[in-house]
């Protein structure tokens, strides 16, 4: 490892703690000043660091700063992403890379256990989702979670479940 990738790691862990414990300002501006064209590959283990460790709140705050230099589609953790943003009640670009990529990769299961945690989610989320276990085959889910976000006042969700309905009949 050269003296480089050595300065780059050093400063990537050192940005990850920081954000780790809440100084996001700080832990982005480390990698604002370090991660480059040149060197994202080897830089994007770190925010896949942070959407498995740091608490939720900054999961989104980071995500939002620096998140678009990434690419968290590689992410082990990306039910992470969603849950992160559902308990802030908030929808994002991140929320549909992660999704996609879950549907990509078929992971029912990290779908299954994100739907655990949603309790008050954005009816858009709950859209989302649907949409989600529909690429899967899952159409009651799919229907499910229409019915939730059409109950919460989501117009679109109310005509999506007619649809998804004369589907499954």
């Amino acid at each position: 490892m050269g003296s480089q990738s050595r300065e780059l790691l050093k400063s990537l862990m050192e940005a990850k703690e920081r954000i780790l414990s809440g100084d996001v300002k700080q832990g982005v501006e480390i990698i604002g000043k370090n991660v480059n064209s040149s060197n994202i590959k080897e830089s994007n283990w770190v925010i896949c660091n942070v959407i498995d460790a740091a608490d939720c709140q900054y999961v989104v705050e980071t995500l939002e700063s620096i998140g678009k230099i990434f690419d968290i589609t590689v992410c082990g953790n990306l039910k992470r992403v969603v849950e992160c943003y559902a308990k802030r009640s908030l929808d994002s670009e991140f929320v549909d890379l992660a999704l996609t990529s879950l549907v990509e990769k078929r992971k029912l299961d990290q779908l299954d256990k994100v739907i655990l945690g949603l309790n008050d989610s954005l009816p858009s989320l709950l859209v989302k989702l649907a949409s989600a276990y529909a690429k899967l085959g899952n159409k009651k889910m799919e229907e499910e979670l229409l019915k939730r976000a059409c109950e919460k006042g989501l117009k679109e969700a109310c005509r999506n479940i007619n649809q998804v309905f004369s589907r499954v009949t």
